[in-house]
């Protein structure tokens, strides 16, 4: 069984103490192993400089190559993007639906946009597409708090209130997102590639603006339509639910606006707006209807009278669906169960309290919004009946006043679509410069500078190159370690050699004092 001892000597070194690992065999005592740990440093010593260089240039040769395949092999383009508007925290878009950020920054449109843009050919959309990747980006910070909350959560003995759900929620959606763009399918350089990619964020941000600004599609439709096919009472409820339709987009920008704003386009304020729309209805419209009726002018008066029938059916259906539904929801309402919260005291009694919830709130908004449904369908039956009687009782107007009707109804169409234009620039200035200014953001736009290929080369082979060196460290520690031992082992073998040899060749001192000291005294006797 082998031994391990600590050997000092003090010859070696001017008198300096070095220590010595002797691997001694029980029964070959002969054999030693000796680890002199000097003996180690000088050969650490002796090799460090060949290592070192091997070192560097098997490293060097390694990362050189690897940025000159990054930049040959078309290493990915890469961006960085980051949103801010209310509701990306949880991950919503401006609109309240789920945010998908794929979609929208990899949208055919934005592409084929950018592809124009840069003068590349369009049928390459679908091949840009399926070559971005996006990736969201979560901070550390986050990733703490998740992995915190969760084993909370996990721990807790009650996770029944609702206010502790949503305070341990391990949900993050992530506000910063990573383009990376594999263009080798696409056929392109890496110059043209990183130019694309700048253009379809760029694209983007239009893309963006329009989808989540103005409603394009609404003013599309506010005048698309060509009141000069319809009779003149249809032609005047075809502009009055215009208007209404108007005014509701401006009254939700008015609300979401809390810095007055006054467009630097128009000049004009959303309460500008407003008053504007409620002047053409109180006004222009209002004229109009009561000279109509007043002079019973119509186009085609059988047709105009089925008309009129038809609408009051519709709207006392639609009123009975309106009531309907406020029932129902009233119900919902009387017997909704508000959260509770207990609040735990010093005394031996629970403070218990109820407090209201989102989905009540909610509750009491469809109330009262059916409310205003039902009235306003009840104001629109009373008109229509007014009309009609008006209709059947009155005698039909001459022909000059249907020209003063004409003259009017073209009036008011120039006004609908001035305030509709006005209403675009207004709400296209706020989105942009208010209420969306901040919300897409370019953080780092694509490059292919030297520095971005370099830095992409050494980033992929870094744990590669780091595995390398320490195997070369560890061969470099063997090789010292081993050369040691051996010399150490030689010259001490060498050294119990010559020692060794004197006391074979000669007798033995002690032995010829005792041969001697016999003889003296046999000679004495």
């Amino acid at each position: 069984m082998a031994e391990i001892e600590k050997i000092t000597e003090g010859e070696q070194n001017q008198g300096s103490q070095n220590v010595n690992l002797i691997l001694k065999n029980e029964e070959h005592h002969s054999d030693e192993v000796v680890v002199s740990f000097p003996m180690v440093f000088r050969k650490l010593k002796k090799y460090f400089l060949a290592w070192f260089l091997t070192a560097v240039v098997v490293g060097g040769i390694i990362v050189g190559v690897s940025i000159i395949f990054s930049t040959r092999s078309q290493t990915p383009v890469e961006a960085l993007v980051s949103f801010s508007y209310d509701g990306i925290e949880k991950g919503k878009d401006p609109n309240g639906a789920t945010f998908r950020p794929y979609n929208l920054l990899a949208n055919p449109a934005v592409i084929q946009e950018a592809l124009e843009t840069r003068g590349m050919d369009k049928s390459l959309v679908e091949l840009v597409r399926q070559g971005i990747d996006i990736d969201s980006i979560i901070p550390n910070d986050a990733v703490d708090k998740l992995t915190t909350y969760g084993k909370l959560y996990q721990d807790a003995a009650s996770g029944q209130l609702n206010a502790a759900q949503q305070m341990l929620a391990t949900t993050w959606y992530s506000t910063q997102y990573k383009i990376t763009f594999n263009f080798y399918d696409v056929g392109i350089s890496r110059e043209d590639a990183v130019q694309l990619v700048n253009a379809i964020l760029d694209s983007f941000r239009g893309f963006f603006f329009k989808k989540y600004g103005y409603n394009d599609p609404l003013g599309v439709a506010l005048v698309s339509s060509d009141y000069t096919e319809y009779d003149y009472s249809e032609a005047l409820d075809m502009f009055s639910t215009t208007l209404k339709a108007l005014k509701r987009y401006i009254n939700n920008l008015a609300t979401d606006d809390t810095t007055r704003f006054r467009s630097t386009e128009t000049g004009y304020t959303f309460a500008d707006l407003r008053e504007s729309v409620d002047t053409v209805q109180n006004m222009d419209i209002a004229m109009i209807d009561s000279y109509l009726r007043t002079n019973n002018i119509s186009k085609d008066p059988e047709r105009l009278q089925a008309y009129y029938e038809y609408r009051i059916e519709e709207l006392n259906r639609t009123l009975k669906t309106q009531e309907d539904h406020l029932a129902t929801v009233q119900e919902l309402l009387k017997n909704y169960q508000k959260d509770q919260v207990i609040i735990f005291t010093n005394d031996q009694m629970n403070t218990q309290s109820s407090i209201a919830s989102d989905e009540y709130d909610k509750l009491i908004n469809r109330v009262s919004n059916a409310s205003n449904d039902i009235a306003e369908s009840k104001q629109s039956i009373e008109y229509y009946n007014d009309r009609l009687s008006t209709l059947n009782r009155n005698s039909f107007g001459s022909s000059s006043k249907v020209t003063r009707v004409e003259n009017d109804l073209a009036k008011l169409n120039d006004k609908v679509n001035t305030l509709v234009d006005v209403t675009k620039l207004t709400a296209d200035d706020y989105f942009e410069n208010v209420s969306l200014a901040n919300a897409y953001n370019v953080l780092v736009p694509a490059t292919s500078d030297a520095f971005s290929v370099i830095k992409t080369g050494i980033k992929k082979v870094l744990y590669p190159v780091f595995g390398l060196e320490m195997v070369m460290f560890l061969v470099y520690l063997g090789i010292a370690f081993v050369t040691a031992v051996t010399e150490d082992y030689r010259r001490r073998h060498t050294a119990a050699v010559e020692d060794s040899e004197p006391a074979d060749a000669g007798d033995d001192p002690k032995q010829d004092s005792s041969a001697g000291d016999k003889q003296e005294k046999t000679k004495k006797k």
